[in-house]
């Protein structure tokens, strides 16, 4: 039996697995980035990191309340948080241009249910 001898590589076979890992990465890359929410956060003259585990809960422009990726209605967002321990850390994310009386609405819920570890999410002005 002759055994051959290689002169160079086949890399055909490498190119095509990389071009399906390729085609993987950008499919599921942009189904990520489709379930974000467009918000501009209000600027802050002043900053203080907290580096909590929180539940998220954001307002876009339009009034829309969404708790842990869950749209919710107001009444719904009352008992969902009635649910959870009063101790609960929550973050609020409201859009800039988010309707006051929106926010103020959900400020009183989270007054009514004696939840007081909430943190507003701001960006720091440049």
């Amino acid at each position: 039996m002759k055994i051959k001898k290689f002169d160079s590589m086949n890399v055909i076979p490498f190119i095509d697995i990389m071009l399906v890992l390729l085609t993987i990465v950008l499919t599921f890359s942009t189904f990520i980035a489709q379930g974000r929410l467009d918000l501009q956060l209000p600027k802050s003259s002043t900053t203080e990191e907290v580096d909590l585990k929180l539940k998220e809960l954001i307002i876009d422009r339009s009034g829309v309340i969404t708790l842990e990726d869950k749209t919710v209605e107001l009444q719904e967002l009352k008992t969902e948080l009635a649910s959870m321990p009063k101790t609960t850390n929550v973050s609020i994310k409201a859009d800039e241009n988010t309707p006051f009386k929106t926010f103020v609405a959900v400020i009183n819920i989270f007054k009514e249910l004696k939840m007081e570890k909430i943190s507003i999410v701001t960006e720091l002005k440049k």
